[in-house]
C-alpha cells in the first residue's frame, strides 16, 4: 500500500530532529524513560541566523532544480518539494526530539516532538490538515490533545508542540507528562541519562544512547532463533556491547565556531570488567609524535594505547566466542609462525599517530584523481628498531598472502623490495597491480603508508609539527594530561579538495545522472565555491579526550568566521 506523501512529509520533519539543531532542551523531560536512543534539537532557527552567510552560498547551488532535473521532475512537482521542505524547517524551528525504545521481546517504538516556530501556527495547522486530508484511519484524545492513527504513525498538534509516535502507549506516557499528570519517570528525569547529558551540557544538537538497552534486542533475537550459532558464542559480544554502556554528546555553534563534547561511560556492572578497563584509562599518555611528523602535515592525530591490555582482551573474547581455541595466540603461532608477545608487543611503545599531507605537488601528472587529496601515514612508537625491522619483514608478506587468499586475489608478485627515501631505508610490500605498503623506521618510529609520495612527504626533513605556530596555536586547548589529541588543518584540508572536485564531478554528474552538461558545470562549480567560501572561513580544528572520574570525555573545537 502506497502511504500518503503528507503523512510521509510530517514524519520526516519530526524525524529530521536528528539532522540539525539550542538551550531549551525540555522535550526530554517529557519523554518516557528508558530510551535506547534520543537526540534533541535545539533553536534551529537561531542556527541558520548565526550561519546565514553559510546558507546563502548553499542556497547558490539551486539543488531543488538539479535534483527535478535528474528526476524528470515538473515545475509544479518542484515547487511542492520547496514548500515541503520550508514546511520541515519551520516546524523544526525551536525545538525537536527523538527517542527510541526497545523492549525485552525486541520490539522497537518511537517518539518525535517538534517546537515549530512560534509564528507559524496557521501554517503548522495547514500542514496537519494535509497530512489528515492524505488519509488516516481515525482520530481520538489522550490525555485531551487531538491524536490521528494512520498505519505507521499517531500524530497531532496542539499549543504549539507538534507530536507523534509509533503506537498510543508511548504517546500516552509523552502526553501525560507534558499536561503534569506524571512527571517523575520521564527520560530527562532519569539518573542514567542526566548524569551523562548534564556533563555534555547544553548544544544545538544532543546525542544520548544507552548500549545496555540494545543489547536487549541482540539477546531475544539470538534467544528467538538460537542460543548459541554453530561453534559461535554471541554472548561474550553482547556483554562487551553492554559494556560499552552509555554515550552523550553535545554539538553547539557559538560565535567563534562548532564546539562539542561527547562523553562516555562504561558500564562497570558488566560481565566484562577487563573491557570497562580498557576503556577508562588513568595513566598520563606520553606523546612525543609531533616532535617526528614534519610541520607541512595539515592533520594529525596521536594517542597512548594499552597495545598489550587490548590484545589480551581481545585474545580473551575470541576465545570465549569459540572463533579460536586459546585465542589468538595460536592462531598466529599456526597461521604465521609469529610469537605476538616477542616479535611485537615487545617493542610496541602503545604510541599510535596518523599524519596526512597536501600532496597536491608531488602528484602532479598522477593518474589517478584522488591523489591530489592527500595522502596518510601511520605511526607505531618503537622502542627496539631492529626487533621491529625484522618483525615487520617476517609479518607482512605473510599477513598479505593470506587476506590475498581469502579475497581470491591473484597474488602476482609479492617480493619486497628496498629502496632509499632521504637517507632513510624504505621498503615496499606489493599487494597488487600499482597498490602497495610502505614502510620505513625512523627516529623511534616505525611508519606505514599505501604511496610512496606520502612515504617521501613523511620523511621529509626541516621544520616539525611541533615547532608550528598554527600548530601550537590550535592545541593550546589540550590539557597537559591529555590521553589522545587531534589537530587539522580545515583551511588547507578544503582547499586541496576545491581544487579537484570540478574534474571530479564533471565526470561523476555527466555519466551518473541525467543532467544537461551546462548544469553539470554549474553545480561542480557551485560546490567548488562553496568549499573555498568553507575553507577561507575555518581555521585549525583540534579535538582531545580526557580521562574522567567514570569514563573518559572528548572535546573539539573548529573555529569559524561566521
Amino acid at each position: 500500500m502506497k502511504t500518503p506523501s503528507k503523512i510521509l512529509i510530517l514524519t520526516a520533519a519530526l524525524s529530521a530532529s536528528m539532522l540539525a539543531g539550542a538551550n531549551a532542551q525540555t522535550l526530554s523531560k517529557y519523554a518516557p524513560q528508558g530510551a535506547m536512543l534520543a537526540v534533541e534539537l535545539n533553536d534551529l532557527g537561531g542556527v541558520r541566523k548565526s550561519a546565514a552567510s553559510f546558507v546563502k552560498e548553499f542556497e547558490r547551488l539551486k539543488l531543488p532544480s538539479v535534483l527535478a532535473e535528474a528526476s524528470g521532475s515538473s515545475k509544479a512537482e518542484q515547487k511542492a518539494t520547496e514548500t515541503q521542505l520550508n514546511d520541515f524547517m519551520t516546524l523544526l524551528d525551536r525545538e525537536g526530539f527523538v527517542a527510541v525504545y526497545a523492549s525485552a521481546k525486541s520490539t522497537v517504538g518511537y517518539l518525535l516532538a517538534a517546537r515549530p516556530a512560534s509564528n507559524a501556527e496557521k501554517q503548522i495547522k495547514a500542514m496537519q490538515a494535509a497530512a489528515v486530508k492524505s488519509g488516516v484511519q481515525g482520530s481520538m484524545k489522550i490525555q485531551g490533545f487531538p491524536v490521528y492513527r494512520s498505519s505507521f504513525l499517531n500524530f497531532g498538534y496542539s499549543g504549539g508542540l507538534a507530536y507523534a509516535a509509533s503506537d498510543t502507549a508511548i504517546l500516552n506516557q509523552f502526553l501525560s507528562s507534558v499536561k503534569g499528570v506524571s512527571k517523575d519517570k520521564t527520560l530527562g528525569n532519569s539518573s542514567s541519562f542526566s548524569e551523562v547529558m548534564n556533563e555534555v551540557g547544553g548544544g544545538n544538537v544532543r546525542l544520548y544512547a544507552d548500549l545496555r538497552n540494545l543489547t536487549q534486542i541482540g539477546r531475544a533475537i539470538i534467544d528467538g532463533i538460537d542460543p548459541e550459532l554453530p561453534g559461535v558464542k554471541l554472548e561474550p559480544i553482547l556483554d562487551a556491547i553492554t559494556t560499552i554502556g552509555r554515550f552523550g554528546g553535545a554539538w553547539k555553534i557559538s560565535s567563534e565556531g562548532i564546539e562539542s563534547t561527547q562523553y562516555l561511560v562504561p558500564e562497570k556492572r558488566g560481565v566484562d570488567k577487563q573491557f570497562a578497563q580498557l576503556m577508562t584509562p588513568k595513566t598520563n599518555a606520553s606523546l612525543k609524535a609531533a616532535s617526528v611528523v614534519p610541520a607541512s602535515a595539515i592533520g594529525f592525530t596521536v594517542q597512548q594505547l594499552d597495545v598489550t591490555g587490548w590484545y589480551n582482551w581481545l585474545s580473551n573474547l575470541v576465545d570465549r566466542t569459540g572463533l579460536n581455541d586459546g585465542g589468538l595466540q595460536p592462531f598466529f603461532k599456526q597461521e604465521f609462525g609469529l610469537d605476538v608477545q616477542k616479535d611485537f608487543l615487545s617493542w610496541m611503545t602503545g604510541e599510535y599517530a596518523t599524519a596526512n599531507f597536501n600532496l597536491k605537488a608531488s602528484s602532479a601528472g598522477s593518474s589517478n584523481p584522488l591523489a591530489a587529496l592527500g595522502d596518510g601515514v601511520t605511526y607505531l612508537g618503537v622502542s627496539d628498531e631492529n626487533t621491529a625491522k625484522n618483525s615487520i619483514a617476517k609479518m607482512l608478506p605473510k599477513l598479505i598472502e593470506t587476506g590475498l587468499n581469502l579475497a581470491n586475489q591473484n597474488k602476482g608478485n609479492l617480493n619486497p623490495t628496498k629502496t632509499t627515501m632521504s637517507g632513510v631505508e624504505v621498503t615496499r610490500y606489493p599487494i597488487s597491480q600499482g597498490v602497495a605498503l610502505v614502510t620505513a623506521i625512523k627516529d623511534g618510529y616505525l611508519m606505514v603508508s599505501n604511496s610512496d609520495a606520502a612515504m617521501l612527504a613523511a620523511l621529509s626533513s626541516g621544520a616539525r609539527l611541533n615547532d608550528s605556530t598554527t600548530f601550537k596555536a590550535a592545541i593550546a586547548r589540550v590539557p597537559q594530561n591529555a590521553l589522545s589529541y587531534g589537530y587539522g588543518d580545515t583551511t588547507a584540508s578544503l582547499s586541496s579538495t576545491a581544487d579537484t572536485i570540478g574534474m571530479l564531478l564533471d565526470l561523476g554528474l555527466s555519466q551518473g545522472f541525467d543532467l544537461k552538461p551546462s548544469t553539470a558545470k554549474t553545480l561542480s562549480s557551485g560546490l567548488k565555491g562553496m568549499l573555498n567560501f568553507t575553507a577561507n572561513r575555518a581555521g585549525s580544528a583540534v579535538t582531545w579526550t580526557e580521562g574522567v572520574a567514570n569514563g573518559t570525555k572528548t572535546k573539539s573545537f573548529q573555529p569559524v568566521k561566521w
